[in-house]
């Protein structure tokens, strides 16, 4: 069900957000209308009402900003190459600020959000009498809060200040007790194992709501922890326990990959983490809903949708390397859905590229009710392709359709699916020097999108016949597996693998030395009429007013590791806490 909001009065909303110039005052003060947890955790019920709010928090937009981090890594562009949207551009080439970028202190303080809201769970789960204690649902919901808390530790430890960060233990209940200083990297990492150890022992396999974390998901995460500190020996047994253990997971296969990022494919079996929007109950929906970050609606279908549909304005789309690369890659040739439907006709573009992105050669592939999506969408200019996983194309002929308007959408967002454990295990194993068990998993993926597998060739023509070192399969893990298959899912995902592989600089420059072009794709429309679009090429441009190769130019030259690998705390944290400042 898509209907768990609640909001929480007082204290939450002031100290979640931490702007009032007022705080001290307030924090020296008795609320009257805050209900103290001394009455309010009275039963369960009660309680369970709280921890829901803990999950309406991840409904806040600014906690993924899906956007932004597309755009500081290597898979998204602000739009059109010539002039490309300014919001955007400056942190694709690594422009931004504490001070000028305002997703900073929008970003960390809807993680702090929530880790207050699971801190006011815990300590009202911890001031309950004994009677509540031993009973099963009291350590379900002292699991979830204490993951949940655990979890917007791991992102702000992942993302900020070299992982030096402020460790949210307690509700504060004064200034000298908000005011926390910086704790060491160590220290986060100790303490946010310690809620996802405690969440995986006490979480059950499986829950009965699909919207709430399960053991899956903490072995899921605490696994992702291990490997971003290469301890892969402790993560490699919670990801197969993640892929094996009794969690309901499988990878979708054969004809039901087509349910990934559809309505129709919400909470399917690949699913580990999902932020639960919602399309239903139209009338509730205002267009006002777009900046209430609790509301049950993104703005990021508008974003990503074509602009030349009712409703979009495609901010931000997929970069020419990524463009390309799902276009062109190599398909396996035995696997009948890489043909049209009774035919010996190859389609047009690979199964993975029709079901993550739009693209204007891509003939056989349904989009905003039309097939094939030229019919309805521009690719012209230096805007040749779109990102599908956030848009209702598979439910609208447009964006103004599903709602009261565009800017409010109810398109679910992954987090983490059985994929990306499947890539981190592989990583994981590649690390090990086992090549085999790497190429396994990678193979898994691949197979499941009807492409080339990789290996040495078993006689049936379906592997590339390439002996793969530990260097070269990581390579193709890096660049291709993880980007292609996971591009905008988790928290910062792209920008957070560069860095800890240490190639975020040299990826820049790599990419800002390539050379791509676009030509003409001509088309006829089914009304008779025709049309061109831009189809992405690799080769130096021909036209300079398409040119498409100045995307990293500016990133390439600005990237300085030791100011944009992590964001920098931001201006608010300095301004209100006084042992950081």
């Amino acid at each position: 069900m898509k209907n768990y909001k609640i909001y929480i009065v007082g204290l939450i909303a002031l100290l979640g957000s931490l702007q009032s110039c007022d705080t001290e005052t307030y924090l020296e003060e008795i609320n009257p209308n805050q209900v103290s947890s001394d009455t309010y955790w009275s039963d369960l019920t009660e309680s369970e009402n709280n921890l829901t709010s803990v999950y309406g928090g991840l409904l806040n937009q600014y906690l993924w900003n899906i956007d932004n981090e597309a755009l500081r890594s290597d898979i998204g562009f602000p739009k059109d190459r010539i002039r490309p949207l300014a919001t955007g551009y400056e942190w694709h080439s690594q422009q931004f600020t504490n001070t000028v970028s305002t997703h900073y202190f929008k970003n960390w303080n809807a993680m702090y959000r929530v880790i207050w809201r699971a801190n006011q769970v815990i300590e009202g789960l911890n001031g309950m009498e004994e009677l509540f204690k031993g009973q099963e649902r009291w350590t379900t919901q002292m699991a979830e809060a204490r993951f949940m808390r655990g979890l917007m530790h791991f992102y702000a430890h992942s993302n900020y200040n070299q992982g030096k960060i402020i460790i949210r233990d307690k509700i504060p209940t004064s200034l000298a007790e908000y005011s926390k200083p910086l704790s060491t990297s160590e220290e986060a990492i100790a303490f946010f194992r310690e809620d996802f150890k405690y969440a995986y022992d006490n979480l059950p396999d499986i829950q009965d709501k699909k919207t709430r974390v399960s053991k899956g998901t903490a072995a899921t995460v605490l696994g992702k922890s291990y490997l971003y500190t290469e301890e892969y020996d402790l993560a490699i047994p919670l990801l197969r326990d993640a892929i094996d253990g009794p969690y309901g997971y499988d990878l979708l296969t054969g004809d039901d990959v087509s349910l990934l990022f559809t309505h129709a494919g919400d909470y399917n079996k690949e699913s580990i983490l999902e932020i639960n929007y919602t399309d239903q109950h139209q009338r509730l929906i205002l267009s006002s809903d777009a900046w209430d970050e609790e509301a049950y609606t993104t703005r990021w279908a508008r974003y990503t949708a074509p602009n030349s549909l009712g409703g979009g304005s495609g901010q931000f789309v997929p970069t020419s390397w990524l463009t390309y690369a799902y276009s062109n890659e190599p398909i396996n040739t035995n696997d009948i859905r890489n043909y049209v439907t009774g035919t010996n006709k190859q389609k047009s573009v690979p199964l993975r590229c029709a079901q993550m992105i739009a693209v204007v050669n891509d003939e056989e592939s349904k989009y905003y009710n039309s097939t094939p999506g030229y019919e309805v969408a521009s690719f012209g200019g230096t805007v040749f392709s779109y990102f599908k996983k956030l848009t209702n194309h598979d439910i609208a002929a447009n964006e103004d359709e599903v709602l009261s308007s565009s800017w409010v959408s109810g398109k679910n967002v992954i987090v983490y699916r059985l994929a990306d454990v499947y890539l981190m295990l592989a990583e994981c194993l590649i690390q090990q020097n086992d090549i085999d068990g790497g190429l396994k998993y990678i193979n898994a993926i691949r197979n499941r999108w009807g492409l080339l597998l990789l290996g040495q060739d078993d006689g049936t023509g379906s592997y590339d016949g390439v002996t793969y070192t530990k260097e070269t399969l990581m390579n193709e893990l890096m660049y291709t597996e993880r980007p292609l298959e996971l591009a905008l899912e988790g928290y910062a995902e792209r920008a957070i693998d560069l860095r800890r592989w240490g190639v975020t600089k040299q990826r820049f420059e790599e990419l800002a030395a390539s050379e791509y072009n676009l030509v003409n794709y001509a088309f006829t429309k089914a009304d008779g009429t025709t049309g061109k679009g831009s189809l992405i090429q690799k080769g130096p441009t021909v036209t300079d007013n398409l040119d498409v190769n100045k995307e990293f130019d500016e990133a390439a030259v600005n990237f300085i590791e030791s100011l944009h690998a992590y964001l920098p705390l931001p201006t608010d944290e300095l301004l209100y806490n006084q042992e950081v400042n």
